[in-house]
């Protein structure tokens, strides 16, 4: 009798919980965001939020979590409840942060479902600069190392990483080049036009208005290899003999433990709003990539992208 009893419960408890994952969702989702509103993460955040509403066919709500350099919406999608109902927006500072002695967070911390937006490292010079091509620029700074400056966003930054993987590429040290710090891009392009700096590291879209007024001109791109938007700009590891990409990235994830009929489904979903292409037609008028990857491809690449930060937040510590 206790035997039939306890099995009848099991059995109930079993179909109860596949019942729920089935029904999945039943009320709003939420999507939190670890920077503030109005930045590019916050939009592509609630394009996928309207993506998602039309797919799951509930509500689907952006909630900014802002503090600690992205620390504390990091911390936040990763505490929620792993029953689907809280999702995250993380950036690469996921890669960064727990090897600046920032968090315990890292990329095991999460469920990733689908890499977003891709924004490609670059170097650009003043239009009157004297290095026409990267090759004059990489050469010169072996021949001269210490002699120039550099800038793109703040010290630790993913630009100022940029270039420290580069000069690593090269088999120089971090201070080959010195790396002058700056609020972010815009004020470090516009030192670059007054001759404060001989070059930036900050992405070819960030750079585009200051190229298209005749200012800045690019001299390559960390890609992979020529793709997208930016095809036709030199790609540093095709046009110098080192090997070096770079990039930052977004990425929609879950808390970890997930299930995975929910991971399925939030999967299928966002690979339905791709091919809608209002993420990609975004992304290109800011001037960034969207190339997808999901689930466990984006999990391998989440790895990847921690390991090379690490090492390259090691070579400035």
């Amino acid at each position: 009798m206790k035997r039939t009893l306890l099995t009848t419960l099991v059995l109930t408890s079993t179909l109860t919980s596949a019942s729920a994952f089935a029904d999945w969702p039943e009320k709003p989702i939420q999507i939190l965001v670890p920077w503030g509103a109005g930045g590019n993460t916050d939009t592509v955040a609630r394009l996928v939020a309207q993506g998602l509403q039309k797919e799951l066919g509930v509500n689907v709500n952006v909630i900014n979590r802002t503090g600690g350099a992205g620390v504390v919406g990091h911390d936040a999608i990763a505490r929620a409840s792993a029953d689907g109902y809280t999702l995250g927006l993380a950036t690469a500072e996921i890669a960064m942060m727990h090897h600046q002695d920032m968090t315990a967070l890292s990329y095991a911390d999460y469920t990733p479902i689908s890499r977003l937006a891709v924004n490609l490292g670059g170097i650009q010079v003043a239009a009157n600069s004297q290095f026409s091509d990267i090759i004059e620029l990489t050469e010169y700074i072996k021949a001269n190392p210490g002699k120039l400056k550099a800038s793109g966003s703040g010290l630790n930054s993913g630009w100022h990483l940029n270039l420290i993987g580069m000069l690593s590429s090269m088999g120089l040290e971090a201070n080959a080049v010195t790396y002058v710090p700056s609020e972010g891009s815009s004020p470090a392009l516009m030192e670059l036009v007054s001759g404060g700096i001989d070059f930036t590291t900050s992405s070819p879209g960030e750079a585009k208005s200051m190229v298209d007024a005749g200012m800045v001109k690019h001299l390559a791109t960390m890609a992979e290899e020529p793709a997208g938007l930016y095809k036709d700009l030199p790609v540093y590891q095709e046009s110098t003999p080192y090997q070096y990409e770079f990039s930052t990235w977004n990425a929609l994830v879950a808390p970890a433990g997930v299930s995975d009929d929910i991971k399925t489904k939030l999967i299928d979903a966002m690979k339905n709003i791709e091919v809608s292409g209002e993420i990609q037609k975004f992304a290109h008028q800011q001037g960034f990539e969207v190339y997808p990857l999901y689930g466990d491809d984006l999990s391998q690449f989440m790895k990847n992208e921690d390991l090379k930060y690490g090492e390259l937040i090691e070579m400035i510590k």
